[in-house]
C-alpha cells in the first residue's frame, strides 16, 4: 500500500503544490522508462552494428539522457527542501514575535483578574477568563508551531536531567482530572513500585504527558474509562495510557505522528486541534533516547505508549 501511494501523482501533487509533471513520482516514472528504452535501443545497437564507435556514441547518448533527467530531479528534490527551509524559518520568527504581545495580553488579563476583580460585574469577569482561555490556547499553537520549526530545522534543543517520570505523570493527571472534572471519567493509575529515575527534559516531557493524557480525555465519551500505568522494562521506564473513546480509523494508523494530521472521527468528536500534539512528542521521546508507540481500534479505543531510559545514577531499584 505504501509502495502505491508513493506512485499516486494527483496526491502528491496536491500535497506539495505543483503539477502533476512536476512531482517525484512522476519524474522517477519518466526516468525509468526512458533509461529502459534507450537500454533496450542500445542492446539492438550494439547487435546489430559490430563499429565499436556506435556502441560508444550510444553509451554515451545513455549517460547523457539518464544524467539530464536526474538533474531534472535533484534540481526539483533541491528546490522543494530549499522552500521548507524558508517556511520553517518564517514560521519560527512569526511565532517569536508572537510570543511578546501574546504574553503581555495574559499578563494583563491575570493582573485585572486577580487586583481588579471586585470591581468588575460577573458578566465582565466571565467575559475575562474567556479572553484568558483563548489567549492560553493561543499560546500553546505558537509553542507548538516554534516546536515544529525546531525539530524541521534540527535545533530543537533538549536538556537531560534526571527526575521521577511517575510523580511528574501523577501531576499532569491531576490537572487533567481537574479540567475535565464534568466529563465524569473513571480513572486509574498503576505504577509497579518504586521507579527509578529517568533522564529527559522535565519540561518537554510534561508537554508530552499532556498531550497524551489531554487527547485521552478529550477523545473519550462521558463515563468512559482511562487506565495509566508506569512501569520497568530492561533498562527503560514506560508509560502507558489506556482509553475506551472513539479510537482512530485502521486506514489512517499510518498517518498518527504526521504533522498536522487528525482522523475523521476524531475531528466529529473534537473541533478545536492542530494535529501537532503527537508528531512533537515523537521527536521529543526519540530526541531522548527513547520510543513511542500505540495501539488502536476505531470505535473500541486507545493505547498510547513511551519508554525512557533509567538514570545510571538512578539510587532507586525494583
Amino acid at each position: 500500500m505504501k509502495f502505491i501511494n508513493d506512485f499516486n501523482l494527483r496526491k502528491q501533487a496536491e500535497e506539495l503544490g505543483v503539477s502533476v509533471w512536476q512531482t517525484p513520482g512522476f519524474l522517477s516514472i519518466i526516468m525509468g522508462f526512458v533509461s529502459v528504452v534507450i537500454m533496450t535501443a542500445t542492446y539492438f545497437v550494439s547487435k546489430n552494428y559490430d563499429n565499436p564507435q556506435v556502441l560508444i556514441a550510444s553509451e554515451c547518448l545513455v549517460v547523457v539522457v539518464v544524467l539530464i533527467i536526474g538533474t531534472s530531479i535533484s534540481r526539483f528534490v533541491w528546490q522543494m527542501a530549499d522552500l521548507n527551509r524558508m517556511k520553517s524559518e518564517f514560521v519560527a520568527v512569526a511565532s517569536h514575535q508572537l510570543r511578546t504581545p501574546l504574553s503581555a495580553i495574559r499578563w494583563e488579563i491575570e493582573l485585572l483578574l486577580t487586583k481588579m476583580k471586585k470591581g468588575l460585574d460577573e458578566k465582565q469577569v466571565q467575559k475575562l477568563e474567556n479572553i484568558a482561555i483563548l489567549s492560553h490556547r493561543m499560546t500553546r499553537l505558537v509553542n507548538d508551531l516554534l516546536d515544529v520549526a525546531r525539530i524541521d530545522q534540527n535545533k530543537l534543543i533538549l536538556r537531560g536531567q534526571d527526575f521521577d517520570l511517575a510523580k511528574l505523570a501523577q501531576e499532569m493527571l491531576d490537572e487533567a482530572i481537574s479540567a475535565y472534572e464534568d466529563r465524569h471519567i473513571c480513572v486509574s493509575l498503576d505504577i509497579k513500585k518504586q521507579l527509578p529515575t529517568v533522564v529527559g527534559d522535565v519540561d518537554k516531557i510534561k508537554l508530552v504527558l499532556d498531550n497524551l493524557i489531554s487527547n485521552a480525555f478529550k477523545y473519550t465519551t462521558s463515563g468512559g474509562k482511562i487506565h495509566i500505568s508506569l512501569f520497568q522494562k530492561d533498562k527503560e521506564i514506560v508509560f502507558e495510557i489506556d482509553d475506551n473513546g472513539v479510537g482512530i480509523p485502521r486506514e489512517q494508523i499510518d498517518r498518527v505522528f504526521e504533522k498536522f494530521f487528525r482522523s475523521d472521527n476524531a475531528i466529529k468528536y473534537q473541533t478545536e486541534g492542530t494535529g501537532l500534539g503527537l508528531y512533537i512528542s515523537k521527536n521529543i521521546i526519540e530526541q531522548l533516547g527513547g520510543h513511542i508507540w500505540f495501539q488502536s481500534i476505531e470505535n473500541v479505543g486507545s493505547k498510547f505508549s513511551f519508554s525512557l531510559p533509567v538514570a545510571k545514577n538512578s539510587n532507586k531499584l525494583i
